[in-house]
């Protein structure tokens, strides 16, 4: 396991992690390559455990605008 040296994660991280999951499909193996956390950690957060605040704004934007939900990142990764 890598070193995380208690790595902050911003809200526009997670959004990235919540945006990799819910819309590409990534698992959090995959997701866990492009941030410096444990897979535990993107785990958490894309099952609404951890960063709760992130994840309910996200999915509510994503019911309400599905279509836009699918570019918010689409030239980042």
């Amino acid at each position: 396991m890598r070193g995380f040296n208690n790595v902050k994660l911003t809200d526009r991280d997670v959004y990235k992690i919540l945006y990799l999951n819910k819309v590409k499909g990534l698992l959090p193996y995959q997701i866990e390559e492009h941030f410096a956390v444990s897979r535990a950690t993107i785990k958490s957060i894309v099952n609404g455990k951890s960063r709760r605040d992130c994840y309910e704004a996200f999915m509510e934007y994503k019911a309400k605008h599905p279509q836009k939900v699918k570019r918010l990142f689409e030239n980042e990764f």
